[in-house]
Formats: C-alpha cells, structure tokens, sequence
C-alpha cells in the first residue's frame, strides 16, 4: 500500500510539473507571436527574448570582432537588419533549416562550453520567431 501511495504520489508530481513547464512555454511562444504581430516594419524584428538568446548563445562567434573566421564569415548578426528584404527572407529560411537540424552552435562548441547549447525551449522560441517573422515579411 506505500509503495502505491509513493508510486502515486510520484506520478502527480511529475504530472504537475510537465504542466507547469507546458504552461510556461506556451506563454513565452504567445507573446514572441504578439511582439512579432503587432510590428508593422518591413524587416526583421526581434523582440527581447529573442535578442536575449541570440546575444547569449550567437553573437560570441557571429560578430565583427569574433576569433572564429569562418564563423564571422557565414554571419555577423549585426549585419542582419541592414540587409535588404530578400537577403532576410533568405536568412530566415537557412536559420531555420539550422535550428531545425540542430547545427547551431556546432558540436564542437558545445563539447568545449556546454552552456552554449541553446536548450529546447531557446531553440523553440527561435524556431517560432523565425516562422513568425517569415510569415509577417511575406506581405512586403
């Protein structure tokens, strides 16, 4: 009979806390999409959380004064807004096959600093700004 109530126990909890994690992610994913509604420019936006991740776990290599050459060559984040309309709708469709397939940051990277593996939430919040903002850049 303990072991019943324990097991029960156990199980509640687990389902309490799956939920909780769900709840918080929904709630993160509905204001990316509110921010990325209510922009009416024509470019790429990025709201703060977005910004937050990509500064965090990007722009170390993907910035004009980076070490990593090839990285800085690929992709300068800062370069992103000035591009024109075509050039970002193109950026956003590759950033999403990377996401998608989990390139980014590379393995090598995350073996040496396993802190700048984007985690499953970060990659869903990039995932769902990128197809937002393809969608909303479609109309220009």
């Amino acid at each position: 009979m303990k072991t019943y109530i324990k097991l029960l126990s156990l199980v509640l909890t687990l389902g309490i806390v799956a939920f909780t994690v769900k709840n918080k992610e929904e709630e993160t994913l509905t204001k990316i999409k509110e921010k990325s509604i209510e922009q009416n420019q024509t470019g790429i936006t990025f709201p703060k959380d977005v910004k937050a991740i990509i500064d965090a776990k990007c722009m170390n290599c993907h910035k004009p004064d980076a070490r990593n050459e090839k990285a800085k060559k690929k992709l300068q984040w800062e370069k992103v807004p000035k591009m024109n309309l075509k050039e970002q709708k193109s950026f956003l469709g590759d950033l999403s096959e990377v996401l998608e397939d989990g390139e980014m940051p590379p393995e090598k990277m995350v073996t040496r600093k396993p802190e700048m593996a984007l985690n499953l939430e970060e990659n869903r919040v990039l995932i769902t700004w990128v197809e937002l903002e393809l969608e909303r850049l479609k109309g220009n």
